[in-house]
C-alpha cells in the first residue's frame, strides 16, 4: 500500500466531488484492463480514488495522481476477509469515508474455453472466489462505512454471457449469474441505509485485456459486431460513462437493476 501522505489532495471538480471510491482488480495500467479504466474515469469526475489489486497497482494511482487526481494504491486479496477490511480501513484512513465500490476484480474473463468434462475443482473453486466470494467481501467490508454516510453506491461488473448460456465456460458464467443475484438481494438489504447496488454489464470489450478475439480471429470480432444493433467495437471509454452514472446521485432511483452498456446485442 502507499503511503497516504503521498496522496495529491487537491479539491477536485465534478459529479462525484467528495466521494470517495474504491476499484478492485484495477492494476495494469490505464488502458489495459477495465478497472484501470473505472479508476480513472471515477477520478476525472473529481472522486478520490483506492485502486486495489493483489498485483501492484501504484502504476495506475501514480498516473491519476500525476493528472491532479487523489489516488491511493492499495494491495488487496479480495478473497482474504482481513485483507478486504484493511483496504476499506485504508480508504477512510486517507480519505475520510468511502462512498462507492466496483466490484471489478475477476479470474475466468479471458480464459481459454474449457468443457465441463475437462473444468477441475479448483478453476471453478478460483473463479467462484475472486468474483463471488471477493464482492461479497468487499460488500460487507464498505456497507457500514456508507451507512455511516447514509448513501452509497456499490456497481458489481457483471456479463451478457450471463444471458448468453455461453458454453465451456461454466464457471465464468456461473459467477457472474451469482453477481446478479446478490446484487438484487443486496439492492433489498441496503435500501434503507441508503446504498444502492446495480450491476453494470457489457459483452466482449476489444481493450489488450479481451485477448485474441480481436486480433487471431478477426472473423470472431466481426461476427461479434454483426450481432449487435450498433455495430461497432465496444471499447473501454465506452463503459466510463454509465460506470460515472451508477456512482453518481444522478442515479439514485435505480438500484437492483441490471444494466447492460454492449451497444444492443442483448436487450433486458
Amino acid at each position: 500500500m502507499s503511503d497516504p501522505s503521498s496522496v495529491h489532495r487537491s479539491s477536485g471538480q465534478g459529479r462525484l466531488a467528495g466521494r470517495v471510491a474504491i476499484v478492485t482488480g484495477a492494476a495494469y495500467g490505464p488502458k489495459a484492463a477495465l478497472g484501470a479504466v473505472f479508476a480513472e474515469a471515477l477520478c476525472a469526475e473529481g472522486a478520490s480514488v483506492v485502486v486495489a489489486d493483489i498485483v501492484d497497482a501504484e502504476p495506475v494511482a501514480a498516473a491519476l495522481r500525476a493528472t491532479g487526481g487523489r489516488a491511493l494504491a492499495v494491495s488487496v486479496d479480495v478473497t482474504d476477509e482481513r485483507s478486504v477490511e484493511a483496504m476499506a480501513a485504508a480508504a477512510v484512513e486517507a480519505f475520510g469515508r468511502l462512498d462507492i465500490l466496483v466490484n471489478n476484480a475477476v479470474v475466468g474473463s479471458n480464459v481459454p474455453p474449457v468443457p465441463l468434462a475437462a473444468l477441475d475443482v479448483d478453476a471453478w473453486d478460483r473463479v467462484m472466489a475472486v468474483g463471488l466470494r471477493g464482492s461479497f467481501l468487499c460488500a460487507k467490508a464498505a456497507a457500514p462505512r456508507m451507512a455511516a454516510n447514509g448513501w452509497g453506491k456499490i456497481v458489481n461488473i457483471g456479463s451478457t454471457t450471463m444471458q448468453e448460456g455461453l458454453p465451456n465456460r461454466l464457471h465464468y458464467v456461473s459467477m457472474k449469474g451469482g453477481i446478479l443475484a446478490m446484487t438484487r438481494a443486496l439492492a433489498r438489504e441496503l435500501g434503507a441505509q441508503g446504498i444502492r447496488v446495480n450491476t453494470l454489464a457489457t459483452g466482449l470489450v476489444a481493450n489488450p485485456a479481451a485477448g485474441a478475439a480481436f486480433t487471431a480471429k478477426p472473423e470472431l470480432a466481426a461476427a461479434i459486431r454483426t450481432a449487435r444493433a450498433i455495430k461497432e467495437d465496444i471499447t473501454s471509454e465506452d463503459l466510463k460513462g454509465p460506470l460515472v452514472f451508477l456512482c453518481s446521485p444522478e442515479s439514485d432511483a435505480i438500484t437492483g437493476q441490471f444494466i447492460v452498456a454492449d451497444k444492443g446485442a442483448y436487450f433486458t
